[in-house]
């Protein structure tokens, strides 16, 4: 059994989506758990529930574009609960603060907006969090990033190399930390049905990345936040330096894998029809 009695976490982007999945996990595996997040009425409603629950959680005010605020809300857990164990650096910032586009229509400010709000707030989060998780004797850091580090997006130029710099980042905070017993990890989730997914992407896009995926579903945050945990936990204390990939199977593939499932198994294996 997985446990974090005693331990205290902090999961930026933690009033929504994968963040509230993971923020929940923790806090009901036993750990004391910092909200931090802009959305002040999600994470006071969030905390609300969890404290309904018995469970200890607190709320931090946080805009990762602003460096005071990261190093605010690992102040706070520290201040709050005596210590820092867990970091979840999962909060990014949406399109439409962050336009971004294709390397000829690029602005340098859209470029460098991107780049502060996936992967120079990750780098804040790690600053600020491994001197208090050396005072602990050890920690663990999970950063959030995308397939989209993995695999081109076409018009997320700026978003797919932040989240490639999340990769490069977690192995070099993992080979310099770790001798502190301070791992760090990278989860990298494919389509995730997120409330603001299912709000905003249009039945077509939800499709096709059903289409995309060999497994019959798509994620829900709560998948991804399982993965989150397991990382932060001790039974993965072998693992640093590492980007574990959970998208379904998405980028496993060659394009005619649809094509050549049909073939072989029969409409009735149609993964238009997957669950999602």
């Amino acid at each position: 059994m997985i446990s974090f009695k005693d331990k205290v976490a902090v999961v930026t982007g933690g009033a929504a989506g994968i963040g509230a999945a993971t923020v929940r996990k923790f806090a009901e595996l036993g750990a004391a758990v910092v909200v931090a997040d802009v959305d002040a009425a999600a994470a006071t409603a969030l905390i609300t529930a969890l404290k309904g629950d018995g469970l200890e959680a607190s709320f931090a005010q946080t805009d990762v574009l602003v460096e005071e605020d990261i190093k605010a809300a690992i102040e706070h857990a520290v201040s709050a609960y005596g210590g820092l164990d867990i970091l979840h650096n999962n909060a990014g910032i949406p399109r439409t603060q962050a336009p971004d586009a294709e390397v000829t229509d690029m602005t340098a400010q859209m470029w460098r907006k991107t780049l502060d709000g996936h992967l120079t707030s990750v780098m804040l989060g790690c600053k600020y969090a491994i001197p208090h998780m050396r005072r602990r004797g050890g920690g663990a850091i999970v950063n959030t990033s995308s397939g989209g580090a993995l695999a081109a997006t076409v018009d997320l130029t700026a978003y797919s190399a932040a989240k490639a710099g999340v990769h490069a980042l977690t192995r070099e905070v993992a080979v310099a930390y770790g001798r502190d017993n301070i791992r760090c990890n990278a989860v990298v989730p494919g389509a995730v049905l997120t409330a603001r997914g299912r709000a905003t992407l249009p039945p077509e896009i939800l499709q096709l990345f059903a289409d995309e995926t060999p497994l019959p579903y798509l994620a829900e945050p709560e998948d991804i936040a399982d993965i989150a945990v397991y990382l932060a936990s001790d039974r993965a204390r072998m693992i640093t330096g590492q980007a574990i990939l959970a998208d379904g199977g998405m980028l496993s593939k060659l394009p005619y894998w649809s094509w050549k499932l049909r073939a072989v198994r029969g409409e009735e294996f149609d993964l238009s029809a997957a669950r999602y």
